[in-house]
């Protein structure tokens, strides 16, 4: 691995200080993660693989947008009515969706005197 050393501006752009990278130093990324050892005061910068994984799904979605459609990618939905299994006929009296609820008890004190 090969560290490549050299003098970089710090200036200030409204209310960031900035760092103007040297050409040897450009990146391809629109973000950049940043990170500061506190014991020694490094600073590293990082891309973000973000930008690489954007890159990667819209070429994805280019490609899948240019396929033909095919209607056998789909099988054919079935719509046709069945009984519920729920309602079997075994439970008699009322549904648990149709009881009454039991009340929640206050647990406010009564201020009745």
């Amino acid at each position: 691995m090969t560290t490549t050393t050299t003098t970089a501006k710090v200036f200030i752009a409204g209310n960031s200080q900035a760092v103007r990278l040297p050409k040897a130093f450009r990146v391809q990324a629109r973000q950049m993660w940043i990170s500061k050892n506190e014991v020694t005061g490094e600073i590293t910068l990082k891309p973000k693989d973000e930008d690489r994984y954007q890159d990667e799904i819209s070429a994805l979605m280019n490609l899948v947008r240019s396929l033909p459609f095919e209607t056998s990618f789909i099988a054919p939905r079935d719509d046709t009515w069945r009984p519920s299994p729920f309602e079997d006929g075994l439970v008699s009296g009322p549904s648990a969706a149709s009881a009454p609820r039991p009340r929640k008890r206050s647990r406010r004190p009564s201020t009745a005197a």
